[in-house]
């Protein structure tokens, strides 16, 4: 209650008695530390704003944080994931550049030039809902429950935009790397 009405001291006794077990939470579904953080600072900061809308006949408080992290950590890993596979080709750049020596600063440009042209290739080629999901999910940063209540659809079809808008651009990518350059 204390929380909900916005009383810093009672949110700092919240966050010092339940943020082992929200990190806890948050990493073993990311795995890298870095993002457990960010997804855990970012829940918290969800649970301050709403903490106003929770219903303290609720089963448990515990429960409603630990899923706002679960929610935060699933979007935070797929952001990773497709950042992932967009630096891919920035990877594979690096290690192209190793071997056969560095490219010119202008060369750069041309190269960082050319990904973002892949990525909108690519984005142009994934369906509109697929698009629309992929966009709101990374761009605008909702969680897959936001974009679920924001395009008034299932929260299942949801993340199955999602999924295949982030296979299908790891695909294009990819076919986009064995062009010739």
């Amino acid at each position: 209650m204390a929380t909900a009405a916005r009383e810093a001291a009672a949110f700092e006794s919240l966050y010092r008695k339940s943020a082992p077990l929200l990190l806890a939470v948050a990493l073993r579904i990311i795995g890298r530390r870095e993002l457990a953080e960010e997804a855990l600072h970012d829940a918290f900061l969800k649970i301050w704003r709403s903490a106003d809308r929770f219903d303290p006949v609720a089963p448990s408080a515990v429960a409603w944080m630990v899923a706002i992290v679960r929610n935060r950590a699933i979007d935070l890993l797929s952001s990773a994931n497709i950042a992932r596979v967009v630096m891919g080709v920035e990877e594979s750049e690096s290690a192209l550049e190793q071997a056969f020596g560095s490219a010119s600063p202008s060369d750069d440009i041309v190269d960082s030039d050319r990904r973002a042209a892949w990525v909108r290739d690519c984005l142009a080629k994934l369906k509109a809902p697929e698009r629309q999901a992929l966009v709101l999910a990374y761009h605008h940063g909702l969680s897959h429950s936001e974009l679920a209540s924001y395009l008034n659809k299932p929260l299942g079809t949801v993340k199955g935009w999602v999924r295949r808008a982030l296979e299908n651009m790891r695909v294009c990518v990819e076919s986009c790397l064995g062009q010739p350059r």
